[in-house]
């Protein structure tokens, strides 16, 4: 028995030693399996980190964008408005200058049959200031005429009929 025992020792001796040696093969399989996990996780969580920091860059960009775009809109309705706020009022302008233009080429005509009338008028004026001087001169020499005469009749109602041939 004593060989079996020592056998027996010897048998568990070697399982225990090849038990030992499995598991630290296993616990050294295992540390470097977690290290490289461990690494892969660590390369991983910093590209997640990169990514994230890309997104939210990203994420700010398009939030500007948005803004931008707002701005955009806004600024195209307000210049919107305000074309068809000109619009109308250069409707209205040349709504306004066709009148104007029709006035104006009514009060030109008008301008000129005035202007005709005041030729007709002015020409008739000389030649009634004409026959004015006319009629001026005839009445002056009639005045020089009848004063003429009235010393005349004075001489002849002073005089004899005898001296009426010196009057």
């Amino acid at each position: 028995m004593a060989i079996m025992k020592r056998d027996v020792n010897l048998g568990l001796l070697l399982l225990i030693a090849a038990a030992l040696l499995m598991f630290s093969g296993f616990t050294v399989y295992y540390q470097t399996t977690f290290k490289n996990v461990s690494k892969s996780f660590e390369i991983k969580l910093n590209e997640l980190e990169g990514v994230s920091k890309e997104l939210e860059a990203k994420r700010g960009q398009l939030n500007e964008t948005s803004v931008q775009l707002q701005l955009k809109k806004q600024k195209e309705e307000s210049l919107s408005e305000q074309y068809v706020d000109v619009k109308s009022e250069r409707d209205q302008l040349e709504t306004d200058k066709n009148k104007l233009t029709a006035e104006l080429a009514s009060t030109k005509s008008s301008l000129a049959a005035t202007a005709a009338k005041l030729t007709e008028t002015q020409s008739q004026l000389a030649s009634y200031v004409k026959l004015a001087q006319d009629l001026t001169s005839q009445v002056n020499n009639l005045k020089s005429d009848v004063t003429r005469l009235d010393k005349k009749v004075d001489c002849l109602k002073s005089k004899a009929d005898a001296d009426e041939g010196s009057c």
